[in-house]
């Protein structure tokens, strides 16, 4: 099957919601106190998990118990609404009592998520029949209001849109895309709409209705993102401007792009429309998965084929990327998802190969100021079964 166990994260996903990265960077050395949410989805079991994050440490402790995904799912990408109510994670899956198991329709499962941050499964959509057997989910997205999933599906090359009440989707249209479409990304304050095409290296742009969320191809779309294999994007906005990043993981680089949100001196109509800034930057081995600080400060990149995350400043004037000092820190094994909590001042990473979740805080000058570096907080937590996806509240 096409990218079977391959996890991609939309820091779109990441970055369109609030609950998962809005909110300005903290203070001391851990930040200003109270507790966050931390949603992991393993594909080894099957189930999601919650663990409360200590928002003066940075620390990890697991609550509750994990919940199922589904029968013989393999859950691939996750997201929580604005609203921090609600969970959706995509799931490809299998009949395991034939060998080799047989691909069976992709799906959407629900959650419910209670203030003590444990989770209650509550249902599970298939998606729409375009190609049941061979459907599979990898990337989800929300809207900044919370009224609409945008699903992308590599195998079918469409983008599928549900409107969304509580846990319950209802179909509203799908649109052909670009080829292998992986990653998806919202701003969160446009109708806009940026999908990554893993096979040919562009990225499609979209436009999309508030009532129905219909989606509508941009002018000139798609973009090249000038890298081999793009795999995950995020949004950045700054006092400046609101900016789109790729992590290229066939190339080891990452793309960055204005997009035209607003009309300036370089964007002559505010429709979408993407304009490369500069060249792709550097990033270690098989950058998968991207996060986004909440003021638009920092880009974090998960590199899955170095077990490493790469930091980068961003330029709030012109979005340029630049190498923060050291540039780089280790992971677990096979890192592949990453994800900023709503005060803004951790990292959180998920290692696949490791059956771990790594913490880490990012750094202060002597002076108080955010330096963009981060720095591990404590020894990985275990989280059995082979996390794929995390998503923070």
């Amino acid at each position: 099957m096409l990218m079977r166990f391959r996890v991609w994260v939309s820091l779109v996903a990441v970055a369109s919601l609030g609950v998962l990265t809005a909110c300005s960077s903290s203070s001391s050395p851990g930040g200003g106190g109270g507790t966050g949410d931390l949603l992991v989805a393993s594909q080894g079991d099957m189930t999601v998990s919650s663990f409360q994050v200590d928002l003066s440490t940075g620390k990890l402790s697991a609550q509750g118990a994990g919940v199922t995904t589904g029968p013989a799912s393999v859950p691939t990408a996750m997201v929580i609404t604005p609203d921090g109510n609600t969970a959706f994670v995509a799931n490809s899956s299998f009949d395991t009592s034939v060998q080799p198991p047989t691909p069976l329709a992709g799906f959407i499962a629900g959650f419910s998520l209670s203030s003590d941050g444990t989770v209650s499964a509550s249902g599970m959509t298939v998606l729409p029949p375009v190609n049941l057997v061979n459907q599979e989910p990898v990337s989800l997205a929300v809207d900044g209001g919370g009224k609409f999933l945008f699903v992308a599906d590599p195998v079918t090359d469409t983008i599928s849109v549900f409107t969304i009440s509580g846990t319950t989707l209802t179909p509203a249209g799908a649109i052909q895309t670009g080829p292998t479409p992986v990653a998806l990304a919202v701003p969160p304050a446009n109708n806009l709409l940026y999908a990554a095409n893993n096979i040919n290296g562009t990225v499609s742009a979209y436009t999309f209705d508030s009532t129905t969320g219909a989606l509508a191809p941009v002018a000139g779309s798609p973009y090249v993102t000038g890298g081999i294999t793009p795999s995950g994007l995020a949004t950045a906005a700054t006092a400046n401007g609101t900016f789109l990043y790729a992590a290229n993981s066939g190339s080891n680089n990452v793309s960055a792009f204005a997009i035209c949100a607003a009309v300036t001196t370089t964007c002559p109509v505010a429709d979408g429309s993407l304009i490369s800034v500069g060249t792709p930057v550097s990033a270690q081995l098989g950058p998968v998965a991207l996060a986004v600080t909440p003021g638009g400060e920092f880009l974090y990149v998960v590199d899955k084929g170095s077990n490493q995350v790469s930091s980068y400043t961003i330029s709030a004037a012109t979005g340029a990327l630049t190498a923060t000092t050291p540039a780089t820190i280790s992971t677990g094994l096979t890192p592949v998802a990453v994800g900023i909590p709503s005060t803004g001042q951790y990292v959180y990473v998920a290692n696949f190969g490791a059956a771990s979740i790594s913490s880490y805080r990012i750094t202060k000058n002597s002076a108080g100021v955010l330096t963009g570096t981060l720095q591990l907080v404590d020894k990985p937590t275990i989280a059995a079964g082979q996390p794929s996806a995390v998503a923070l509240k």
